[in-house]
């Protein structure tokens, strides 16, 4: 696992806690005391806020998840990059930490210390199941049953097909 993987995984365990302007957790947060927060339990010290986390990031042109995700220049608004085009977010007053889909045209940071090397596994996408939870990965999960299945069949077809020509009387 990487950092990366560790610092979504740990963020992740943070949704449902309410947006409270200038909280910096652990059980309310805005959202770049949401991102001082997670990077912190790893020992990575971020600035406190949005526009500061972005002039501390390397900035890059493609996210990987781990990355901050801004808004605005200076940036008004941060987020953490999960993969599949989603962030974890502490939206806005009313709002719950959440995972949403990215919007607008934001930039991409990535943070010192944070290995967001890209695995297979996460090219491939594992780093969604954890970033959307259980309902998500039991979908996948179906779907590659399904494979399983019609493959399964396919091949039970071709042995059947194989026996009756051996056979020769059906």
């Amino acid at each position: 696992m990487t950092t990366a993987d560790a610092v979504i995984k740990y963020g992740m365990t943070q949704i449902g806690d309410p947006y409270v302007y200038g909280a910096e957790g652990p059980n309310a947060f805005d959202c770049s005391g949401l991102m001082l927060y997670v990077f912190e339990h790893f020992g990575i010290h971020l600035p406190r806020t949005a526009a500061q986390q972005q002039k501390y990031v390397t900035p890059v042109s493609s996210p990987r998840p781990g990355d901050l995700v801004f808004w605005g220049a200076p940036a008004h608004h941060v987020a953490l990059y999960v993969g599949g085009g989603k962030v974890l977010s502490a939206p806005h007053t009313g709002a719950k930490v959440r995972v949403q889909d990215v919007w607008g045209s934001p930039t991409y940071g990535r943070v010192k210390g944070v290995n967001t090397s890209p695995t297979a596994a996460a090219a491939a996408g594992a780093v969604m199941p954890v970033a959307l939870g259980i309902d998500d990965a039991l979908t996948n999960m179906a779907a590659a049953g399904r494979t399983m299945l019609f493959a399964g069949l396919g091949l039970g077809l071709v042995g059947l097909g194989l026996w009756v020509s051996l056979k020769g009387d059906i």
